[in-house]
C-alpha cells in the first residue's frame, strides 16, 4: 500500500505542474497564472499522500487506510463538482476550458485506483499489512 500512496502522490504532482505549465489561453507552454490553484490542491493533497504513505510503512495500517479514504474524499468532493463545471464550459462553446476539464479529469480519473485498493484493504483486514 505505501507504493499505491507514493504512485499516487507523484502523479498528482505531474498533473499538477502540467495544468500549470501549459497556458491554454495563449496555447504554448508556460505559466498559467489561472492555474497556481491546481498547483496547490494537487500538492496538497501529493503532500498528504506521501504522509500517508510514511505512517503506513511505520505499521499504523489501519489509521493510514482510513486516513487515506477520507482524504481521498475529500478530493473528489471538491474535484468532481468542478470537473463537471468546466466540462459545462468545453460543452457551452468555451474553448479555454477544455484543458482545465482534462487536467481536472486526469486527478479525478488518476485517484480512482487508489480509493478502490483502499476500500479493499479495509474490508479485508488481512490484508492490510
Amino acid at each position: 500500500m505505501t507504493k499505491s500512496f507514493v504512485f499516487h502522490g507523484l502523479y498528482l504532482l505531474l498533473v499538477s505542474f502540467l495544468a500549470v505549465m501549459y497556458n491554454p489561453h495563449i496555447g504554448t507552454l508556460g505559466f498559467n497564472p489561472d492555474a497556481k490553484s491546481a498547483l496547490i490542491v494537487g500538492g496538497s493533497f501529493a503532500v498528504i499522500s506521501f504522509f500517508w504513505a510514511y505512517i503506513y510503512s511505520r505499521n499504523a495500517h489501519r489509521v493510514a487506510v482510513i486516513g487515506g479514504i477520507l482524504t481521498t474524499l475529500l478530493l473528489f468532493v471538491g474535484t468532481i463538482p468542478r470537473g463537471f463545471m468546466e466540462w459545462s464550459g468545453v460543452a457551452s462553446g468555451d474553448t479555454v476550458k477544455w484543458f482545465a476539464a482534462v487536467t481536472i479529469t486526469l486527478v479525478i480519473v488518476g485517484s480512482i485506483p487508489l480509493f478502490a485498493a483502499l476500500l479493499r484493504a479495509l474490508r479485508s483486514p488481512g490484508k492490510i499489512k
